[in-house]
């Protein structure tokens, strides 16, 4: 007898083979021997049937869970987004008017012939120091992005 037939794996091929040698009495016995009466196999593909909806349903919490950890994430990346946006706003907005207070300075300056060269250098230095803040406030949002998208890690910061 071939492998695959032994041990039962293939029964009902063994009974029409060997149906010859046996009365029709017989391989009704031989049938319910190896068979499960109706309610046990209801019963334990019920069971299965019941294993797989736990399953699935435990596969839905996770993804539900996931998908809310997504969202807190993405909120605290918008709003992270939106300080960063707000700032680099602001360091423009300081860095041109500095940068006119600086032109005008020297416009006046260079335009007035009595003009004492070096009597306006308080509203040069601070100038200077507005646009060292506006870029400072460009660095940090920058640095901010950078670890929203690449995680936790130093960068140098004299990259701007």
């Amino acid at each position: 007898m071939p492998a695959n037939l032994d041990g039962g794996a293939c029964w009902w091929f063994t009974l029409l083979m060997s149906s010859e040698d046996r009365g029709p009495d017989e391989l009704a016995d031989a049938h319910e021997a190896h068979s499960e009466p109706h309610e046990v196999d209801l019963e334990r593909r019920e069971a299965a049937v019941a294993e797989r909806e736990t399953a699935v349903a435990e596969r839905e919490t996770a993804v539900e869970e996931r998908e809310t950890a997504q969202a807190e994430r993405r909120n605290v990346a918008e709003t992270t987004l939106a300080a960063a946006d707000e700032r680099d706003a602001v360091s423009d907005t300081r860095d041109a008017a500095a940068e006119k207070r600086g032109n005008d300075a020297d416009l006046a300056e260079m335009m007035d012939p009595k003009s004492e060269y070096g009597a306006h250098w308080p509203e040069r230095r601070h100038a200077a120091a507005d646009r060292r803040h506006a870029k400072d406030d460009r660095t940090a949002s920058r640095d901010d992005r950078l670890t929203m998208t690449e995680g936790d890690e130093e960068h140098d910061a004299d990259m701007t």
